[in-house]
């Protein structure tokens, strides 16, 4: 439009993002766990085909730009908001998928930390959990006033409703995997640093057990996502089952088949009103 500046500033860090990220609120239709993405994306006929000269599906081979580009088509801009629990690989599996689609790739955990200029268990030290919780919720209203973004959030994020109302504003993946297999991946990253852990001294057995009871405190919450994807584990039951370029085709498949199976997609004008969301578990 005539007048319109060509980028727009995040006010709260030092990041130019194009205008064009501006979002036009695509979401999801909802229904228990799911919402979908636009109208075009409903009436966009299926790849697949019984015809001999079809081309294979992108999404189901090991071309991840080709599976990018069509889940991207699908998402028509809309944002992806990764969530689950500490040590499900929310940041590294962003930063692939934004990659794949061509997106941006913020980190909530990070952009704190950048705003603040405190890291995050000094917050937590000097303003407690809520205090920490107040920033993120800030954090995450500015970012998910753009789209065509992949944003990694921290694992406690589900935890407050008024979040909902800016996640739901894109599409809300779910990371899980086994407490077993999350206190191995915790513990190899260093565990003293989170918060929710200094009291577990480093031993793997007993942040096991811390997470087995944050999952059962939280999965109520993240089952309101629109996908969930379940880290793959080894034979042994603990080791890493995949690597990460494979969890990353997985998320991209879950992805583009959700989208294509919501028939009742619709386009949110304005910001959702809290009568537009159920959110459950809160």
């Amino acid at each position: 439009r005539a007048g319109r500046p060509s980028t727009r500033t995040m006010s709260c860090v030092s990041t130019r993002v194009p205008y064009a990220h501006v979002p036009s609120r695509c979401v999801l239709s909802h229904r228990p766990g799911a919402r979908a993405v636009s109208k075009t994306a409903a009436r966009r006929p299926s790849r697949s085909g019984t015809k001999t000269n079809a081309r294979a599906d992108p999404v189901n081979s090991t071309d991840t730009s080709e599976a990018g580009a069509e889940v991207k088509e699908c998402l028509e801009g809309s944002s992806v908001f990764l969530v689950g629990m500490m040590g499900t690989g929310k940041s590294s599996v962003g930063k692939k998928l934004a990659t794949a689609l061509g997106y941006s790739f913020f980190d909530t955990d990070s952009l704190i930390e950048l705003v603040s200029k405190t890291s995050i268990p000094e917050i937590f030290a000097s303003e407690g959990e809520a205090g920490f919780r107040q920033i993120e919720t800030q954090i995450l209203a500015e970012v998910a006033a753009y789209k065509k973004c992949v944003v990694a959030t921290g694992g406690g994020i589900v935890k407050r409703k008024t979040n909902w109302m800016h996640l739901r504003n894109g599409v809300v993946v779910c990371l899980t995997g086994s407490a077993e297999l999350l206190a191995q991946r915790v513990t190899q990253d260093g565990a003293e640093v989170r918060p929710l852990f200094k009291d577990a001294d480093g031993d793997q057995g007993k942040i096991a057990e811390i997470i087995k009871e944050l999952q059962k405190d939280r999965q109520a919450m993240y089952d309101n996502a629109d996908v969930t994807v379940t880290l793959l584990v080894g034979e042994d039951g603990v080791s890493e089952g995949e690597n990460l370029d494979e969890l990353n085709q997985r998320v991209l498949r879950s992805l583009r088949n959700r989208i294509k199976e919501d028939d009742t997609k619709s386009r949110l004008k304005n910001e959702p009103k809290p009568g537009d969301i159920t959110v459950t578990g809160l």
